[in-house]
């Protein structure tokens, strides 16, 4: 039992390291309007009308599903001039960065400085048991287990917006 105990500890260590990858500052926010663009169904034709505005969820950052979809924002938030403002590339299963932010919230995100440092806090959430149906999930209502610092690898300058 003490080896599985070890697998699950070091496999998540490997998803929190993995995670700290992601470009969490092109999120939809209150104060970021950021969005990518899907393909209408049944369009056969790239124009702006056949693209439909989707906001863009943490999950969405991580899910290799999204991957080298462009962000994009308004600039001015007044005008429908978009500006591209990064690229989307998430390596992780869509159900695996369900589960991920299912058990972990990130409480902070440094996007990359002009040094190259970038950081996420993340805030492990709590184990439950629900007493009626004894289906488990994590909450943060009582506070988190572990916090968990990721520091990430600096960059080279010239991949550095």
């Amino acid at each position: 039992m003490q080896n599985k105990k070890l697998i699950n500890k070091m496999k998540n260590a490997a998803e929190l390291a993995w995670a700290a990858y992601g470009y969490y500052h092109l999120a939809t926010t209150s104060k970021n309007q950021s969005f990518i663009e899907l393909k209408k169904e049944n369009s056969q034709i790239d124009s702006d009308e056949n693209f439909i505005e989707k906001e863009i969820t943490l999950i969405d950052i991580m899910d290799s599903t999204y991957k080298n979809y462009e962000a994009h924002c308004f600039n001015p938030p007044q005008t429908k001039k978009k500006e591209k403002i990064g690229k989307l590339d998430g390596d992780m299963t869509p159900t695996q960065a369900k589960r991920f932010f299912e058990r972990y919230d990130i409480l902070i995100h440094q996007p990359n400085t002009e040094s190259g440092f970038s950081a996420t806090l993340f805030g492990e959430k709590r184990k439950q048991t629900n007493t009626e149906s004894k289906e488990k999930s994590y909450t943060n209502q009582y506070g988190y287990v572990n916090y968990i610092l990721a520091i990430r690898g600096t960059e080279f300058k010239e991949s550095i917006k």
